[in-house]
């Protein structure tokens, strides 16, 4: 009988044809003497699963149904993982040499989840860098290893043995957000470590990551207002029109706060704010839309 792996490695693919190689290559072998179990689970269109097929066939890949939303391809691969420890990222991102290295070095600590630094393909477009800023200014380097209230799932991993305990807020996929807020109810403890860093590569047109925002607001406001009174849900719609104001603001104080990439946070405002008012008008309807959805819609390839 096979002993589970000490680490699973889940990624989310979609569309990555450009940076998957680089992705995978980077996994790939023994780390301080683990071999990964890496599972890639997949809804492309660009061929990013064949190139999977024809050039890892170590490499465990799972085709998603095409409308699966990053945290429910996130949720399939988890499903399928046997690790103790279950990592999570996806293919637009390409991790340092010593990724896992650094991974397993900060699980040997008490610490449930923890996630690291995220970095920017410095040959990304303008809309490259909105997409950067608008999801991961909170994880910018530098920064000194602390306990956290977030981190990012592009870049997370996790205690199994934790993450098992929350099935109900796994129901629709691994929002982390929905799970993290449960395991620091129940006293468990996030770390953000800046030695644990991926690479952002390019991942979407500026359509498309408005597309997405727009969905993920809406299933991000959907779960959160079925735990909501009414009166909250009001309250929601009722600020929603500031949303994106605060969140463009937030994120301008961390840019100028770490002096990195000011010029390219100007340059890219105006994408950034469209990609932020996307993502409020989804969280506003889905404070009107509660449904869940399902995300077991995969099969082994």
């Amino acid at each position: 009988m096979n002993e589970a792996p000490t680490l699973s490695i889940v990624i989310g693919s979609q569309n990555a044809r450009a940076s998957i190689r680089q992705c995978l290559t980077a996994m790939e072998g023994e780390h301080d003497g683990h071999t990964p179990e890496i599972l890639v689970v997949d809804n492309s269109t660009d061929g990013t699963a064949e190139i999977v097929r024809a050039d890892f066939p170590q490499v465990k890949l799972i085709v998603a149904a095409a409308d699966a939303l990053m945290p429910e391809l996130w949720e399939t691969g988890i499903r399928q993982s046997a690790g103790e420890i279950v990592a999570l990222t996806t293919s637009h991102f390409v991790p340092e040499p010593d990724w896992v290295k650094q991974m397993l070095r900060a699980h040997r600590s008490a610490y449930t989840a923890i996630g690291g630094a995220i970095e920017n393909d410095p040959r990304g477009d303008l809309t490259d860098w909105a997409v950067y800023f608008g999801r991961y200014s909170a994880f910018i380097p530098p920064f000194a290893a602390a306990e956290a209230a977030d981190i990012a799932g592009d870049n997370a991993s996790y205690k199994r043995a934790a993450i098992d305990r929350y099935p109900d807020a796994r129901r629709n996929g691994f929002w982390e957000p929905m799970v993290h807020d449960e395991m620091r109810r129940d006293g468990m403890k996030l770390l953000l470590d800046p030695s644990i860093v991926v690479r952002h590569t390019k991942s979407f047109t500026a359509a498309g990551f408005i597309v997405q925002r727009f969905w993920h607001g809406r299933q991000y406001g959907s779960a959160r207002a079925a735990r909501a009174s009414a009166i909250k849900r009001a309250m929601y719609l009722l600020l929603s029109p500031v949303v994106p104001g605060l969140l463009f603001f937030r994120i301008a104080r961390r840019v100028f706060a770490k002096k990195r990439h000011v010029a390219k946070f100007l340059l890219s405002s105006p994408i950034l704010f469209l990609f932020l008012l996307s993502w409020s008008a989804g969280e506003a309807s889905g404070s009107l839309w509660i449904a869940p959805r399902e995300h077991e819609r995969s099969r082994i390839a």
